[in-house]
């Protein structure tokens, strides 16, 4: 996939724009991008240890957090490059397409929620530009924010930025993408009723998260969040978003989802997610995972 117009997906590249766009030695940021290669969330983890965090649990510290480490340039980064990752747009980019189609391909907006680095941005832009108003909200003022701008601007992204939240507009999109975001918030299930109040009814939001995942690599993913585990699809469908589509390859399970907004879910949508025996087992596993872990600290 080589093309001038899109983010590196190999290391020495990476290193090259990270350190022109940073303006850092070069060999600092080889050392940087190659450690996070080889241990997935080590700069992440190096810099909370530095800033004083306390793992897994959101308060002003790791708000400031968020603003002010680099490391998320090298996590995100390094993480687009991955061939999982890979799958996981490629696969995204099939239900965008599908749904351009099935809407007489009109052109549609698409909010890129929590991007951090802009590589997904940037990697949507080069299939849609002509079809598609694009829209990015991450962290303003975070380092890893103006990387997003330097990005946007070396690769001529045409996409309007949304520096205020609450300034989101509702029912405008017909795409919303957000991946990996969710674990991370204090309060997801609100995001989750905000997604559904910004699509437009048959819009579809297209999600990964990592709920269950609360590794030492990953201090910023929020304990407090670990009671959604295998919940996903039930706490979607709440805010009148249903499930209709997920990857069920072992390898990339559930990555990527996609809700569509209908205009009123009911018992029978509950009922025919958990009639699909993968949901329920995940369910199951989630209820099993969050058991063993209390148990585990009584």
């Amino acid at each position: 996939m080589k093309n001038s117009n899109y983010p590196p997906i190999y290391y020495d590249e990476l290193v090259e724009e990270i350190s022109e766009l940073l303006k850092k030695d070069k060999e600092i940021i080889k050392k940087k991008v190659w450690l996070e290669a080889l241990n997935s969330g080590y700069n992440v983890k190096e810099d909370a240890v530095k800033y004083g965090i306390t793992p897994y649990v959101y308060n002003s510290k790791m708000e400031n957090f968020y603003r002010d480490t680099a490391g998320f340039i090298f996590e995100t980064s390094v993480e687009f490059c991955r061939p999982g990752k890979q799958e996981v747009l490629k696969r995204i980019n099939q239900r965008i397409n599908e749904y351009f189609k099935k809407n007489s391909g009109r052109k549609i907006n698409i909010l890129m929620l929590g991007d951090g680095v802009g590589s997904d941005t940037i990697y949507l832009y080069n299939f849609y530009k002509k079809y598609a108003n694009f829209f990015y909200f991450d962290v303003p003022g975070s380092k890893t924010f103006d990387f997003a701008m330097k990005r946007f601007k070396k690769y001529q992204i045409d996409t309007k930025l949304i520096t205020v939240y609450k300034d989101i507009p509702k029912n405008y999109f017909d795409v919303v993408v957000s991946l990996e975001v969710l674990e991370h918030l204090p309060n997801p299930e609100e995001s989750i009723r905000d997604i559904s109040e910004w699509l437009k009814i048959g819009g579809i939001a297209l999600i990964t998260e990592s709920f269950a995942n609360l590794s030492p690599n990953l201090p910023t993913h929020l304990k407090s969040n670990l009671k959604y585990a295998g919940k996903t699809p039930l706490l979607f469908l709440r805010y009148n978003l249903f499930l209709t589509y997920y990857s069920n390859d072992p390898i990339l399970l559930f990555r990527p989802m996609e809700f569509t907004k209908k205009e009123k879910t009911n018992l029978v949508d509950k009922y025919n997610l958990f009639s699909q025996k993968v949901i329920l087992k995940e369910f199951i596993n989630g209820y099993i995972k969050r058991c063993l872990i209390k148990i585990k600290r009584i």
